[in-house]
């Protein structure tokens, strides 16, 4: 297949996805109203987090409205106007307005802000989306880019132990289609591997969340002074290539640090 063909059918998908994104978080509720429990988990290893939090991939925005009532100034990033819309409505109820601000952008594009502009930057489950080691490794160099020196960036991911992984249509790796929906599972090693070049690995856990639950690593990096590393691209690709589903045995995982 011709290098032009991939790109358009890449493209393809993604528009697709978007699609399914607008749809779903049209529907109220549909992530439910409480915060995450990695919110809660975050909160811990956020301290002050001046000048502000930017969230990646904020949906209808749960976590920014928990973030921002704890006082913290919030960026809220999405490419799906339907959960911007529901979370501006939600934060004037809650009277947030003032400490909230949504932004309408696809994270594979360069974050539109300024260098060194939060103090954290936030997503939970972005990086499980439809996205190849290249656009994960371009990513990160942006969180770090936007990151103001000691800030920290935490994000949670769903694990190869996750009762979904395997489930659905396999695409490639360890990606299935579930639902429609893209789901990238990672390892604790593709976890790893997303530190270096600038950005510290501090912390990295477990939780699980929902009635069925979802099998989560949680982790904090920390921006440091070091310039960033060109071979991030290489680690996260030997990273996804080496990771397996392996959900049967969710029961023996190993949470040490």
């Amino acid at each position: 297949m011709g290098e032009r063909m991939m790109e358009q059918l890449n493209s393809l998908r993604r528009r697709k996805q978007h699609a399914r994104w607008e749809e779903a978080l049209a529907q109220r509720g549909f992530y439910g109203q409480e915060a995450s429990p990695f919110c809660s988990w975050a909160l811990e290893h956020m301290e002050a987090a001046r000048p502000g939090v930017l969230e990646l991939g904020a949906g209808q925005g749960r976590d920014a409205l928990e973030l921002a009532e704890h006082g913290y100034e919030v960026t809220a990033l999405d490419y799906a106007a339907p959960g911007l819309q529901h979370l501006a409505v939600e934060a004037g109820r809650l009277g947030l307005t003032g400490r909230v601000v949504t932004v309408r952008h696809n994270v594979l594009e360069p974050l539109p802000f300024e260098d060194g502009s939060f103090g954290a930057v936030y997503a939970h489950m972005l990086l499980c989306m439809d996205f190849g080691p290249a656009d994960v490794t371009a990513l990160l160099s942006e969180v770090r880019r936007v990151l103001a020196l000691d800030g920290v960036f935490l994000f949670s991911v769903r694990t190869s132990l996750d009762h979904a992984c395997g489930l659905g249509r396999h695409m490639r790796g360890t990606m299935y289609d579930v639902d429609g929906f893209h789901i990238r599972f990672y390892s604790r090693e593709m976890v790893r591997a997303c530190a270096g070049g600038g950005l510290a690995l501090e912390a990295l856990d477990h939780l699980q969340e929902g009635e069925q639950p979802m099998d989560l690593h949680v982790a904090c990096l920390r921006r440091t002074s070091a310039e960033w590393d060109p071979s991030a691209e290489q680690r996260l690709q030997e990273a996804f290539a080496e990771a397996q589903c392996d959900s049967g045995r969710l029961d023996e995982k190993d949470t040490a640090g």
